[in-house]
């Protein structure tokens, strides 16, 4: 395992350590909101020790502290439920994703209101959930028609939708969870980011191919493909810096867009440059096609791809095109019970899910630990106004995601020590149910000399 964090993620983990200690006599250092060890509430102003995530209860349902008052009715509160926006596709070329992502999301509420009795053992959660189709203007419409009805968006799908609504997040002191990983989003006030940043994915898949994999080298012929939106344009300026560290240029970069279906043309120049290794910065359904197209013409790189080019459904319906793929996750493998955070998606999705769970119904889930982190909060300092999510957020510090993704250090921008590691993972077809095996897990040395915004 290759592990390194930069000095800001050090300095803010020994600040956080250090109040601990001066707060509560060396206690528990490591539990956080979302944890099933929330530590003892210790200042009188939030209602939570300094430095730490607060919680009103812990997963017992047992009551941690009072609030310092009971917040009173505002936007998407009525003093007894807290609603909360949904913007995913339904019904679009993404669906394939929004649909799951919501069911886990709903999952996790499910068993918030049912075993705990909401947040703080008292205000139920409901989600409102927004048809955006994956398409920018659609996402606004959705947001313009949702936003009087809710406290916060938990979910805004895909990056340019999260793109063309952040402005009115901004306007309306409204907070947004991404369902994107775009490392911009580290720097928005007004958005609550969870796991490690497309950037640093594939910052760690090249640094693990080219030092680790044995697969290759830095002489190996490398190419890319990605798709032409902040997305694709972001994560290729990381790839590209990678490129420059670990001494290896890309002797083909191919453009696509959403909705794309022939892809001769991209694989017939990838097999022409000889590419050895692939960069797949992409969406699951045109990446299903690329990777059709190259068993078509016979082209069988090595591929490493971002985490949206995945999807077993599409794996375990083709899995000959899926042979040398690799992928960088934030989350272990579904059937990994030795990981406590998904023992317990799985166990709650036995009880509140309905069939198999894939990837993105897990997504959806730990995202929502984030959100609960800041309800929380919220709750303890008495407010869940906006004005009041968003000095919640400003104060929240490390979240602790028990393993389904690294730990995330929030606060004002400036104070954020976003999540960087990854673990790899290869296709393997006698792996169900996501058919993924881990091969590696890694936080890049090169992480902490790079600039998410």
């Amino acid at each position: 395992m290759r592990t390194h964090t930069g000095w800001r993620r050090l300095v803010a983990l020994l600040a956080v350590l250090t109040l601990l200690m001066a707060a509560c006599g060396g206690g528990d250092d490591d539990a956080g909101a979302g944890s099933d060890t929330d530590p003892t509430p210790t200042t009188a102003a939030t209602g939570a020790t300094a430095g730490v995530t607060p919680t009103a209860g812990t997963d017992d349902g047992t009551p941690t502290s009072a609030p310092v008052a009971d917040p009173e009715p505002t936007t998407g509160f009525d003093g007894e439920t807290i609603r909360l926006g949904y913007l995913t596709d339904q019904s679009g070329n993404l669906r394939i994703l929004g649909e799951p992502l919501l069911v886990g999301s709903q999952v996790y509420w499910d068993w918030i209101n049912e075993e705990l009795g909401g947040i703080g053992g008292r205000y139920r959660v409901e989600l409102v959930a927004g048809d955006t189709k994956d398409d920018s203007a659609v996402a606004v419409q959705e947001y313009q028609r949702l936003k009087g009805d809710v406290a916060l968006f938990s979910e805004i799908l895909s990056t340019p939708p999260t793109q063309a609504v952040l402005e009115f997040l901004k306007q309306d002191g409204v907070i947004g969870v991404p369902g994107s990983l775009a490392g911009a989003w580290a720097g928005e006030r007004n958005l609550l980011p969870t796991g490690a940043a497309y950037d640093y994915e594939i910052i760690n898949l090249a640094d693990w191919f080219v030092n680790e994999s044995g697969l290759g080298s830095a002489d190996s012929v490398a190419c890319a493909v990605s798709v032409d939106d902040l997305y694709g344009e972001s994560t290729m300026k990381a790839l590209r810096y990678a490129a420059g560290k670990l001494g290896f240029t890309l002797a083909e970069e191919q453009t696509i867009a959403r909705g794309d279906g022939d892809f001769s043309a991209t694989i017939s120049a990838f097999d022409g440059a000889g590419c050895e290794v692939v960069y797949a910065i992409t969406l699951p359904t045109e990446q299903n096609g690329i990777l059709a197209e190259a068993l078509a013409q016979d082209f069988r790189p090595t591929w490493l791809a971002a985490l949206p080019a995945y999807l077993n459904l599409y794996a375990r319906g083709a899995p000959d095109r899926y042979a040398d793929f690799y992928t960088a996750v934030d989350a272990p493998a579904l059937s990994d019970r030795s990981v406590k955070g998904m023992a317990d998606f799985l166990d709650r999705w036995a009880t509140y899910g309905d069939g198999e769970p894939n990837t993105f119904h897990a997504s959806g889930y730990l995202q929502q630990i984030a959100v609960r982190a800041l309800l929380e909060k919220a709750v303890a300092m008495g407010d869940l106004s906006r004005e009041g999510l968003l000095a919640a957020a400003d104060d929240l510090g490390e979240v602790e995601m028990d393993g389904l993704t690294a730990n995330y250090v929030y606060g004002e921008p400036s104070e954020r020590v976003p999540a960087s590691a990854n673990r790899i993972f290869r296709f393997d077809r006698d792996a169900p149910p996501n058919l993924l095996t881990e091969v590696s897990q890694i936080d890049s040395a090169l992480n902490a000399g790079y600039a998410l915004f």
